[in-house]
């Protein structure tokens, strides 16, 4: 073998530890950031608008949604004013929903204003395990995770107002 032969393979492994290093970067993220993260109810403490501290735990009574997004966050904003519609519906009146956010206080104000909802602050979403954002957890009347999505929901579509329907009344 030749020293351009030994360069090229020493160029081949380098080029070959460079992709695993590219794959195994990609795994980690999809992994990390495209799944639904797992939720650690009565560990999750929040703040509300006056400053009181809740457990997540304590706020799921009956078949409940638990919504966390940010208001930097352009899918969550698109995803708003759909929920804020989804809520005023006979089905939504149904359920009770949880709004989760590392917002600041004066943005809190502003979305329950704008959209009359109770608004959840955490310091940082990542206190929750929270590491992509819009994510959303449906719990049923037993306190039990049954759905969770990460990414928007399409909240006019026939086939998720029947899931929820369904899932409501199990």
């Amino acid at each position: 073998m030749n020293w351009y032969s030994k360069r090229f393979w020493k160029v081949l492994s380098i080029e070959r530890l460079l992709w695993l290093s590219l794959a195994f970067f990609a795994v980690f993220s999809v992994l990390r950031y495209k799944t639904v993260p797992q939720l650690d109810v009565p560990n999750v403490i929040l703040k509300d608008s006056t400053n009181h501290t809740t457990q997540l735990s304590e706020l799921i009574n009956g078949p409940t949604i638990v919504h966390f997004y940010a208001s930097w966050c352009g899918p969550c904003m698109k995803e708003l004013p759909a929920i804020a519609k989804f809520r005023t519906t006979a089905l939504g009146q149904k359920i009770n929903w949880v709004f989760i956010t590392e917002d600041n206080e004066s943005q809190c104000r502003a979305f329950h204003e704008r959209y009359n909802m109770t608004i959840y602050r955490l310091n940082e979403l990542q206190d929750a395990g929270v590491y992509s954002i819009p994510v959303t957890y449906f719990f049923n009347s037993e306190k039990k995770l049954v759905k969770s999505d990460l990414g928007t929901w399409d909240w006019e579509n026939q086939e998720l107002t029947n899931e929820l329907n369904k899932l409501i009344n199990e």
